[in-house]
This record gives structure tokens, sequence and C-alpha cells, in this order.
């Protein structure tokens, strides 16, 4: 019988090995998903950041659209009200004027299906 209690068998030392690698490789893919999560956290932090500043902006705009000073100017310019003791004003052109001409809408062209744009991107029509 052979005696293997001072040496440690072939069997083991190839039981060790493949036990490392397999443990290395799992310690690989965790770092990289660590490193895609960190990139990712960083986006959306700058995206949280964007938002944040957004928000602030919005409710700048909010605050400033219910003022009272905002909405009596509004009132004024834009739907044309007035105050008591006040008198609207329209100025009209002087009689014999000719109007200004309005221009055409320009001519919007249809476009063309995507079944037209592959035929004439291959066989060129």
């Amino acid at each position: 019988m052979k005696e293997t209690s001072g040496r440690i068998s072939g069997f083991w030392i190839v039981l060790l090995v493949v036990a490392g690698i397999l443990v290395l490789g799992d310690l690989n893919s965790r770092m990289a998903q660590a490193r895609r999560l960190e990139r990712e956290a960083e986006m959306v932090g700058t995206e949280v950041a964007a938002m944040a500043t957004e928000r602030v902006r919005l409710m700048t705009q909010v605050a400033e659209a219910t003022s009272e000073a905002h909405v009596a100017e509004w009132a004024h310019r834009d739907a044309k009200l007035v105050r008591e003791g006040e008198t609207l004003v329209i100025p009209l052109p002087p009689p014999g004027a000719t109007p200004l001409p309005t221009p055409a809408p320009a001519v919007r062209l249809a476009e063309p299906s995507p079944w037209q744009v592959w035929w004439a991107l291959l066989f060129g029509k």
C-alpha cells in the first residue's frame, strides 16, 4: 500500500487549482459588474442633478406666471383687458391704406412611403 500521509496527492492539487480558477473567475465577473454599476450610478446622478435644475427652473416659471404683476401684464398685453377707468385703444390703419399681403404658406411635398425610398435607393429612381 502507498503511504500518502506526508505528501499531497496530485488529485488534490488539481482540485485546488480548479477551485482557485473558479473563485478567480467569479471574483472577476463581480468586479466587472461592480464597475458597470458604478458607471450607471454616476450617469443616474448626473441625470438627477439635471432634473433637479430643471425642476428649480420650472418652479421659478410657475411662481413668475402666477404672480399678480405677470397676470396683470398678460391681461393688458395679450387679453386686451382694461381696468376700471381705463379705455382700450386699438390703433387702426388710415383709410385707403393697402394691407400688407399675407405670405403664402410654403408648399410641403408629400413624403414618400418607406417602400418608395427603398425602391429609389436600390434601383436609382
